[in-house]
Formats: structure tokens, sequence, C-alpha cells
């Protein structure tokens, strides 16, 4: 079931990113705006989202150069205590937002998108 949801959310993700106007000589305010919505996508799905801390987190084009937003986040658990950093990779809305902890495979994931 994971591996079907994660299908459809790569297929999400290439129909968003076909609808993003490119154009020329913007790319870096592009790219920092994209790494904004990536952030909030990220925060939507954290439990704490005001906790959430990011680090090493960049702009990249993954598999056919949809744009994604990738890095490290951590937050508070659901117990109030401190979840440590983990992986992101965000498409730039909640749906097409993927966490470290939720992913069996996220290395493919990260390799795909972020490498």
């Amino acid at each position: 079931m994971r591996r079907l949801s994660w299908s459809l959310g790569i297929v999400a993700m290439l129909l968003l990113s076909l609808s993003i106007p490119q154009a020329e000589g913007q790319p870096l305010a592009q790219e920092g705006a994209w790494i904004e919505k990536g952030k909030e996508a990220v925060r939507a799905k954290m439990k704490d989202p005001e906790s959430a801390q990011f680090r090493n987190v960049f702009f990249h084009r993954g598999i056919d150069h949809m744009p994604m937003t990738c890095g490290e986040v951590s937050g508070k658990t659901r117990f109030g205590g401190d979840g440590g950093f983990q992986h992101f990779v965000s498409g730039g809305n909640p749906l097409l937002t993927y966490l470290e902890s939720e992913v069996t495979d996220f290395s493919t994931v990260w390799g795909k998108m972020c490498q």
C-alpha cells in the first residue's frame, strides 16, 4: 500500500511540476519561493508545526525536472520531546511531502528526488 501511495505521489508531483510556469531569468527567486512552499508543506505534516527547525535545505529538480525542496527537519513529538533531525522531500504541498520516518525505503525517494 505504501508503494502504491508513493507511486501516486510521484505521478501527482509530475503533474504539478508541469503546471508551474517556467520563466527564464528568474530561477533564483522561483527556487527561494519553492523552498518556502516546501517548508510550509513539511510543517503541515508535523505534530507541532511551530517547533520545526530546518537545516541543509535546498532546491533540486528531481526526476523529469520536478521542482523539489529537500533537507532535514526536527520538531517536537506528540509527547513534547525532541524528535531529532530527519530528511524530507517536498513537492510543495502536504500530499506531496514525505518525511523519512513515514517511508520504508526513503533512501530511494531521496535518490530520485534530491540527488
